[in-house]
């Protein structure tokens, strides 16, 4: 046999064997996550630096945003088919498993609640405790969102006797200005805005509730069971998401750019930076049973849970598991 022959059929052993370049000719998997409110914001900075710097599609995943609302309405999304994942308060799989549906929280991404406060009344000092609110009246994304059942927490729990108006997502500031509050409570980048506009932070909601599961990653049962290698790589991409904005803060601030690039630079790093400090995004994105107990008790003191319930029932943490793993093997 000809030596030239022989080498172009080991090259071509070699180019049918190879997974990568098999990898490289499929077709990108097409992926819908369902997410609070109707634009892309900062809070959920890890699922956008996953998008923006490729490490969906380096994965073979094609993903899209679908904005259903409220955080009650992104697990409805994802019971309905309208999404295969959802990003947002999962506590609903557990709610959901006491009403006998289905439901599976398989990653976390935020355990702090990135809640902060303005004021543009000079009268109103900084919040240090919850009697602090005592009189006053605080705005609230609608019920039964996180922080509307966090503020009723610090009502019933602490005896504080105050007002909590609810907006919609977008209008917390323009209460405020209205006059129809005292405090507006929002999420970044309207908080750095506001102090941009010579609005003082008083109030930081974090300071005086303990890390729980505050926003992650819901999926079904049967998805799990229908499709496991793309709920892996969907979790792996999330954890190096996670683990690069902390090595390497320049990237959360370049994709803050990207998704807001009519704000200024000093802005933006004012939001990401406090966001970043408070250590708002879990380094493992694993659920603990602590954090996740936490999130039930909560749940439980305002009715909207029935009974207890363990971890296990309404969080897999095995993909979670896997993605230190595959993240480990990468370097």
């Amino acid at each position: 046999m000809p030596k030239t022959f022989l080498s172009l059929l080991l090259v071509l052993a070699a180019f049918m064997a190879s997974p990568a370049v098999y990898a490289e000719s499929e077709p990108p998997e097409k992926v819908t996550i369902a997410q609070f409110g109707q634009e892309r914001f900062l809070l959920y900075l890890p699922l956008y630096v996953a998008m923006e710097e490729g490490l969906f599609a380096k994965r073979g995943l094609d993903v899209s945003l679908s904005f259903v609302g409220n955080d009650d309405q992104i697990f409805a999304a994802v019971i309905s088919g309208q999404a295969q994942f959802g990003m947002g308060d999962p506590v609903f799989t557990a709610i959901s498993h006491d009403k006998g549906g289905p439901g599976k929280t398989i990653a976390m991404m935020l355990t702090k609640l990135g809640l902060s406060g303005v004021t543009n009344e000079a009268k109103i000092p900084p919040i240090k405790t919850p009697q602090d609110l005592e009189g006053l009246r605080v705005s609230s994304f609608p019920e039964p969102s996180t922080t509307y059942t966090l503020l009723k927490e610090f009502q019933t729990k602490d005896h504080v006797h105050f007002q909590i108006v609810q907006a919609s997502f977008g209008g917390q500031i323009a209460l405020l200005e209205a006059g129809q509050t005292d405090i507006a409570t929002d999420i970044e980048p309207s908080i750095s805005i506001a102090e941009d506009k010579g609005y003082p932070v008083v109030f930081n909601l974090s300071s005086f509730t303990e890390p729980q599961a505050i926003t992650g990653i819901m999926t079904t049962e049967s998805e799990i069971a229908e499709h496991p290698k793309t709920v892996q790589k969907l979790v792996d991409a999330l954890q190096e998401a996670v683990k690069l904005m902390y090595t390497k803060p320049q990237v959360s601030t370049e994709v803050g750019r990207k998704i807001y690039p009519h704000l200024s630079d000093k802005v933006i790093h004012a939001a990401v930076d406090r966001m970043l400090l408070q250590n708002m995004y879990p380094r493992s994105i694993l659920v603990e049973d602590k954090l996740w107990q936490r999130t039930l008790k909560t749940r439980l003191d305002n009715g909207d849970l029935r009974k207890p319930q363990a971890t296990d029932v309404a969080v897999d943490n095995r993909f979670a598991v896997q993605a230190q793993k595959d993240l480990a093997e990468q370097k």
